[in-house]
């Protein structure tokens, strides 16, 4: 809908009015940062004259004194930190102060609202609101309605009424580009406009084009736990930061980033999304892979094979001896069979009895038996089993300690008696240290009865399993090697017998790419955070390692209470052209209903080569190709990361080209050269899929790996492949 001058000139003389608000504001805050910094600075000259060398010689009262110091220089610390991230704020809101704005006339009423909304609230100093932050009530009517009626919900209740007018902008620089009226969801224009630039940088806040299924997602508060399942490119990651920024601002008073984790697949990952909740004006919550918290929850006596070293065995061992076994190994310790295994075995070991005996100190009786007994089957039985062994440690030393502090006295008194010593301290000594030799026996024995071995406990699981698996897995074990699979199996047991650490202070979970988790690592999850509210996304149809994911979300159905979890469907991909999300699509062997936004491009390139080397030479020129037609991340994914250490070595010397092998590396735009297995969730201009060949993906396992790696592609997508074309692309051929 087209806008006059009337208009035009009325929305300028109201930009220019909320330009010189925000100005203002930001003014205060600068002096009030300058004046914070010049008490800091006198603080620190009062603490040196008043005080000079603090010291406990001194006295209490200037300890109290430097005390009172320190409590002023950290709230001049917090106060200086809250004005300056205001500071970014309105620094921020000068260069787009909102993108957009709704009017809205609530039932009841006579006068229309406007409501401009942005990134962040603006108010003036009548309390007037001068733009909405996007996350407030009244602003998810932007998200969700055409013209027409329309509801907010707020504290007070649902406010119902009508929407009258839905209007978009892009401000730059303090600018007006461009405005226009919507009564169409946010698409079209503004949307095409997006996501037909090229990517400069990490991932980026998608607040401007959010979508009524993405806004139900990211306010939906109904459910504790929420599983959203969405095709490639519908957003997942992006919605899930964006349900983050809307938490830490509904509940601001009750939560802080420290309470919220996300679990990535990988560090890549990690580093691509940093940007987005700073551009959202928030501190970054939480980050790590579930690799990493499992990794150092299991420590470091055994070699742990990482999940990327997992895939690599997976696609390039294929010929190994083992290899069999290995795959029987992953299937059998991923399936929900196992997991009753677990759970029955674990319960068997909690149960089974321990051969306690009388502990005694000089023929004296410290605690018998019985009474130990009496502790594990009754006083602490409702105990996790490693806290109830703990427990019964504690309290048999402790009853030991009145016996050695009455046999140390003794036998300092002995030795002192002998006049052999004329230092107490050197008497009470060897005192010591021969009680510590008489009751040598009694704490190795009260260590045996209390010990916990969780690695001998998993190797008995095994010894008593009649399983294919058995002989595979202790010949591993035997050998200090823990595969990736025999990892969450013991984070489990450890979870289960009370050895891993409180989670308390976590009140929300977020798992991205939830497909690629197994039933039994969603057990992990829900014990570790079953106080938290968990939100899991994800894609069946990108679970890129074929023997070790969901499988299905009935599959966890059990694990989480069904009244209070819910399941969104995303319907939409905004990701690749029409041209690619159908070619990508077609790998797939079966329909994939999901629709996509309509923006054309070119149709992706499916090329024959004799050998691997004028492969890489028509990557070479492919990458100077694009980067001249002004594309900035080009991805060269190929399958493997032996065959991504080929390409990038051939490469590196010819062209301006990074390579990203392991999965702690850190995200670089340009031209990555990157395995597929590493490039889930990363988006490029432009991806060059490196030997499609019939011999490199060759099977139906990899289907899904082969799909993940093209649905990275936002605006070109070739395919080059030796010998004859994979299989999976059968349909498209």
């Amino acid at each position: 809908m087209s806008i006059n001058d009337f208009e035009w000139k009325s929305e300028k003389e109201w930009l220019q009015k909320v330009l010189k608000e925000a100005q203002r504001q930001l003014d205060e805050k600068l002096h009030y940062k300058d004046r914070f910094r010049k008490d800091a600075l006198e603080t620190q000259k009062e603490l040196w004259e008043e005080l000079g060398s603090v010291s406990v010689t001194n006295g209490l009262e200037q300890i109290v004194s430097f005390m009172g110091f320190i409590d002023r220089m950290k709230y001049q610390k917090r106060n200086h930190e809250i004005t300056r991230r205001l500071q970014e704020t309105y620094e921020r809101m000068l260069k787009s102060p909102y993108f957009g704005r709704i009017d809205f006339l609530e039932n009841g009423e006579d006068k229309v609202e406007k409501c401009y909304i942005g990134l962040s609230n603006l108010i003036n100093e009548d309390y007037d609101f001068l733009i909405y932050d996007w996350r407030a009530p009244a602003s998810s009517m932007f998200y969700d309605y055409e013209i027409g009626k329309a509801s907010y919900k707020c504290p007070e209740g649902t406010i119902e009424g009508e929407l009258t007018l839905k209007r978009q902008y892009k401000i730059s620089n303090g600018n007006i580009e461009y405005m226009f009226d919507s009564n169409l969801k946010i698409d079209d224009e503004i949307l095409q406009d997006i996501l037909g630039k090229s990517t400069d940088n990490k991932m980026k806040a998608i607040v401007t084009t959010i979508q009524m299924e993405q806004n139900k997602v990211i306010r939906n508060e109904e459910y504790k736990n929420l599983i959203v399942q969405g095709p490639a490119g519908s957003g997942k990651t992006s919605i899930a930061l964006h349900r983050i920024a809307y938490l830490l601002y509904k509940h601001r008073a009750k939560i802080t980033p420290q309470n919220i984790v996300i679990f990535s697949p990988n560090d890549i990952f990690n580093d691509y999304i940093s940007n987005v909740l700073p551009q959202l004006g928030e501190d970054n919550m939480l980050q790590t892979t579930f690799k990493e918290y499992m990794h150092k929850a299991l420590g470091n006596k055994f070699i742990k094979e990482n999940y990327s070293d997992m895939m690599e065995y997976i696609l390039t061992s294929k010929k190994h001896l083992d290899y069999e076994k290995r795959i029987k190994n992953i299937k059998y310790k991923s399936s929900l069979e196992f997991i009753d295994v677990l759970k029955q075995y674990a319960a068997k070991v909690e149960k089974a009895g321990r051969n306690f005996k009388d502990i005694v100190f000089r023929d004296k009786l410290v605690i018998s038996k019985n009474e130990l007994e009496e502790l594990y089957y009754k006083d602490y039985i409702n105990l996790p089993f490693k806290r109830r062994l703990d427990k019964i440690k504690e309290r048999a030393l402790f009853l030991l300690k009145p016996f050695e502090k009455e046999r140390i006295n003794e036998i300092y008194d002995e030795l002192w008696n002998t006049g052999s010593f004329v230092d107490e301290m050197e008497a009470k000594e060897k005192a010591i240290a021969s009680v510590r030799e008489e009751t040598k026996n009694i704490y190795e024995e009260v260590s045996r009865i209390t010990r916990f071995d969780l690695m001998n406990i998993y190797r008995k699981l095994f010894k008593n399993l009649d399983s294919e698996v058995k002989e595979y897995t202790l010949k591993n074990l035997g050998a200090n090697i823990l595969n990736y699979e025999d990892q969450p199996p013991l984070l489990y047991l450890k979870g289960v017998f009370g050895d891993l650490p409180k989670t308390s202070d976590i009140k929300y979970v977020i798992i991205d790419e939830a497909q690629d988790y197994t039933p039994l690592q969603y057990e992990i999850f829900y014990q570790l955070f079953n106080q938290a509210s968990i939100t899991m996304l994800g894609d069946l149809n990108q679970s890129i390692n074929p023997f070790m994911n969901v499988g299905s979300y009935d599959n966890i159905s059990h694990i989480f209470p069904q009244d209070n979890t819910c399941i969104i469907n995303l319907t939409k991909s905004y990701r690749s052209t029409m041209e690619i999300t159908e070619f990508s699509r077609r790998i797939l062997n079966h329909e994939v209903n999901a629709e996509y936004v309509e923006r054309r491009g070119d149709k992706p390139i499916v090329l024959g080569f004799n050998d691997e080397e004028p492969i890489n030479e028509r990557i070479l020129r492919d990458i100077e190709m694009y980067r001249e037609q002004g594309y900035k991340s080009i991805g060269i994914i190929t399958r493997t990361t032996k065959e991504a250490d080929r390409v990038y070595s051939f490469l590196k010397d010819k062209t301006e080209v990074k390579a990203l092998i392991k999965d702690d590396d850190e995200y670089i735009n340009g031209a990555l050269v990157i395995p597929a297995h590493l490039a889930k969730g990363l988006e490029f201009d432009v991806v060059l899929i490196y030997n499609a060949g019939d011999e490199n993906y060759s099977c139906e396992e990899e289907r899904l790996l082969f799909y993940t790696a093209c649905t990275r592609a936002l605006h070109k997508l070739s395919v080059y492949y030796t010998g004859k074309l994979t299989p999976l692309l059968d349909r498209i051929a």
